[in-house]
């Protein structure tokens, strides 16, 4: 089958660009990061008198500070990001075939791995759909929430959003084979791109490589910041 105009655009341009915005984005945020003064630095989630980098990684995994302001919202937010951990997991697995190979070594069957994915797969989506609808009410019930939250804050949540459902709908809906996405990941760095026909998995690359080409200028890039926030951190 022949590769349609908005199939190649997507499937055959955007993931270059979006490697190549995320890369330049990233070098750009590091250099800033860097270059600022650390007594300057600040940080939204302050660690007690004393911090360490222990603390800081702490910080990092477990959010302790968000738990003692607002501990709903760790909750939600503590599950998302642990799922979302597992989810990118699962999305090497299907890129490279490394998770089953280390899964195969250490004697795990094919048949169980297979069931294990789904069972978790299934679980990560449902969780994590439920945990982004969470913070996404959160922000438009609250108006304290509500007045702090820009535009930018509203696009990544409804990017992810989108990721979300039509990966569920892939999980769940009319079967696609996943070696597809394998031999498209394969064909990108041989700069030959094979993209699927599906119109689900297109929908669902296209707004994650927009997420992807987005992180650098949003807040989706917090995370990086705690390690740079040490100093702010102890304060």
């Amino acid at each position: 089958m022949s590769v349609n105009t908005y199939e190649f655009i997507v499937g055959g341009i955007l993931p270059y660009l979006a490697v190549l915005t995320f890369v330049v984005g990233m070098a750009y945020r590091f250099k800033v990061w860097f270059k600022t003064p650390q007594p300057a630095r600040m940080t939204l989630f302050p660690a007690p008198q004393g911090s360490t980098a222990k603390a800081v990684l702490a910080e990092a995994l477990f959010f302790p500070s968000l738990f003692k302001g607002d501990k709903l919202l760790w909750c939600a937010s503590w599950v998302f990001h642990a799922t979302l951990v597992l989810v990118f997991v699962g999305h090497v697995r299907v890129f490279t075939g490394l998770a089953d190979s280390i899964m195969l070594a250490v004697g795990m069957t094919k048949a169980t791995i297979d069931k294990v994915s789904v069972t978790s797969g299934v679980a990560a989506g449902v969780i994590l759909l439920a945990s982004a609808i969470l913070l996404l009410a959160r922000r438009l019930a609250f108006t304290r929430v509500r007045e702090i939250s820009g535009v930018g804050d509203f696009v990544a949540l409804l990017l992810l959003l989108g990721i979300l459902v039509t990966g569920d709908l892939l999980r769940f809906g009319p079967h696609f084979d996943l070696a597809q996405t394998r031999e498209w990941a394969w064909s990108l760095l041989s700069f030959s791109p094979v993209v699927p026909h599906n119109p689900t998995f297109l929908v669902h690359a296209l707004l994650a490589l927009l997420l992807v080409a987005y992180i650098p200028f949003s807040k989706v890039l917090h995370f990086g910041g705690i390690f740079f926030s040490q100093s702010a951190l102890r304060r």
